[in-house]
């Protein structure tokens, strides 16, 4: 985790009460009324010494091994996988050439170019804020069998922005796909350099199934790596 320090960047923006949104774990943040840019965390990752943003030159943190480790016992052939953060692509590294394609997203440019420099089949890295709206609009429905964030709710600045991009990954998870975190990444958030992250975004069992289940999805674990798929769909990976 991050160590904690001054905020660097603020902001001045309108407070409004999350009561209408789609769930309630106690964000007081409804809108930031600015639309979520690559550049703004840019900004933030120039400002700060200690790897904010890129961690394309870092090992694989312990809750992205536990996920890779997850998926390589999964039934893998011609599936396709989204991996939102991209850090230094062990996921693709570890599974491009077993999968039907993996598409990553980054905020930083540095893990963009370590990810183009692989150059690794059927690897798509991207350049975009997964809270933005172009995000939001890049994929299809359905297109992806296992969704990757072991990070869900860094970054998020509002809950309106979250809700965005909760809402394009239930609907871009195929069928019978599955959306992948950890507890690490749960307990993890900003808090320092990009806009004012409240401490309800530590999310916990309880919240992350609150959001699940707005969202049509059911929630499962298996040790500290948590699951979601749609709620219609059986129980197997």
């Amino acid at each position: 985790m991050a160590p904690s320090s001054q905020k660097l960047l603020s902001e001045n923006v309108p407070c409004t009460p999350s009561s209408a949104g789609r769930f309630d774990i106690g964000v007081i943040l409804g809108d930031c009324g600015i639309e979520p840019t690559v550049e703004r965390h840019n900004a933030a990752a120039d400002a700060i010494s200690w790897p904010l943003i890129d961690y394309s030159s870092c090992p694989p943190t312990d809750d992205q091994i536990a996920i890779n480790r997850w998926l390589t016992h999964a039934s893998l052939a011609g599936k396709r996988i989204l991996h939102v953060g991209a850090g230094n692509s062990s996921l693709a590294s570890l599974l491009a050439d077993k999968v039907g394609a993996i598409v990553a997203v980054t905020v930083s440019v540095d893990e963009l170019r370590h990810a183009q420099m692989l150059d690794l089949p059927g690897y798509t890295p991207l350049l975009m804020n997964k809270h933005g709206e172009a995000f939001a609009n890049a994929f299809d429905a359905r297109s992806f069998d296992y969704i990757v964030d072991n990070n869900l709710s860094s970054f998020a600045c509002c809950q309106k922005h979250f809700e965005r991009y909760f809402a394009a990954i239930a609907e871009a998870l195929a069928e019978d796909g599955v959306i992948l975190t950890h507890w690490l990444g749960m307990r993890w958030v900003l808090d320092v350099g990009v806009d004012d992250v409240e401490p309800a975004w530590l999310l916990d069992e309880r919240k992350l199934r609150t959001i699940a289940t707005a969202f049509g999805l059911r929630l499962d674990s298996d040790g500290d790596v948590f699951f979601m798929r749609h709620a219609d769909r059986s129980s197997g990976s």
